[in-house]
């Protein structure tokens, strides 16, 4: 089983054409890496953090003239707290608890800590995920698409604003990398390794579990959308259930509490089903990243819901079901915290955006990308002076 696994991995990344696709992603990502290490280092020039109306430092006080703590607001603390003091029962900040985080990414950090230091590993592992996010993407959009379309998308995906959590101890680069590999696999018919990846995934971050619904619709489709296929769907991709439910089950026993991932999420993070009434009251805040009643992330969710209809009638199933599944689980929070970020893992949305035809021709890629750049800018100003942007 373990060497089917791996010759169906060879065989993935190994084609005659992959040089090239390397070449052409390598140029846009690191164009886009250069961009945001280059706006770090003007924000050495801005004030430092805000009050949020609460203490930003969770973990531990950030070196200010450290680059590599510049990147690792947040989030970013729990992953290194876990990396290097493992998971604790009690609360580290208020009412939130650690045991909230999805153990792959600070145990990959834990493992190359002791080289380079926990944060600086954080940062080489959300690096090189996210070459590998996005060059598995052209590869799978090059099955249907144009060099000029999956490349398009690649850089929407490289310079959305909120794409400097990609260059961040965040997991969103690990997550998409996994992710996207795993509906590559399954485009290839690779179905062992694509539920190994989609596994994988599902332990890299709370709603990662998730996966299993394009990969199931992948090879339902791709099977006629037969019952029989179906069934077999849910038995080769059990394993992703399963992965969840093994991290609640260490959390189980970890804690002595059945409900106790439930709970701390209950408690840190106040989810209950968002409604309308609950949704607009952030109008009238006036604030544009606001912790949890930000205008900026009301807008990015309501747009990208608006725009999963066109998805579901342009873009292949599994496509449709990662969008929707990605997209709309974010509105059962309590709250919009953070959507500009959650959003962003929609990778459908960027492809969907660069396929749509224009009389504009090239003059609308360059002046949507200078937007982007433009946006990017001020989203990773306030991210690297550890300011809120979700």
């Amino acid at each position: 089983m373990t060497k089917s696994l791996f010759l169906q991995s060879q065989f993935m990344f190994s084609t005659p054409s992959s040089q090239t696709d390397v070449a052409r992603v390598a140029r846009r990502y690191f164009a886009a890496k250069i961009f945001i290490v280059a706006v770090a280092f003007v924000a050495f020039f801005f004030s430092f953090g805000e009050g949020l109306e609460e203490d930003n430092y969770v973990y531990r006080v950030p070196r200010v003239t450290s680059f590599v703590d510049r990147f690792m607001p947040f989030d970013g603390q729990w992953y290194v707290q876990i990396a290097e003091q493992g998971y604790r029962i009690e609360p580290l900040y208020v009412n939130q608890r650690s045991i909230n985080f999805f153990p792959l990414y600070p145990a990959l950090i834990a493992l190359l800590a002791p080289l380079v230091g926990a944060a600086a590993a954080g940062l080489v592992i959300s690096y090189a995920a996210g070459f590998g996010a996005v060059y598995l993407l052209y590869r799978l959009l090059r099955q249907d698409y144009s060099a000029v379309i999956a490349g398009d998308t690649v850089w929407y995906v490289l310079i959305f604003p909120t794409a400097v959590v990609l260059s961040a101890v965040y997991t969103e680069s690990l997550f998409l990398c996994l992710a996207i590999g795993a509906l590559y696999a399954g485009r290839q018919r690779h179905w062992g390794v694509a539920a190994l990846l989609g596994a994988l995934a599902a332990l890299t971050r709370s709603v990662g579990g998730l996966i299993l619904i394009p990969l199931v619709v992948q090879y339902w489709a791709m099977h006629e959308w037969k019952i029989s296929a179906l069934l077999r769907a849910g038995a080769i991709f059990c394993i992703i259930p399963l992965a969840v439910f093994g991290y609640l089950g260490y959390v189980a026993a970890l804690t002595g509490d059945v409900n106790a991932y439930r709970n701390a999420m209950a408690e840190g993070w106040l989810l209950h089903p968002t409604w309308p009434h609950h949704l607009f009251e952030h109008l009238t805040q006036r604030k544009l990243f606001g912790y949890r009643n930000g205008i900026l992330d009301l807008g990015a969710g309501i747009v990208f819901v608006g725009l999963l209809p066109f998805i579901v009638r342009r873009l292949r199933p599994e496509y449709a079901a990662y969008a929707a599944v990605f997209t709309l689980v974010f509105w059962w929070y309590g709250n919009t915290a953070s959507w500009l970020r959650y959003v962003f893992i929609s990778w459908p949305h960027f492809l969907l955006l660069a396929e749509l035809p224009t009389s504009l021709g090239r003059w609308r890629h360059w002046m949507l990308s200078a937007a982007l750049l433009l946006a990017l800018t001020g989203f990773t100003l306030r991210f690297t002076n550890w300011q809120w942007i979700g």
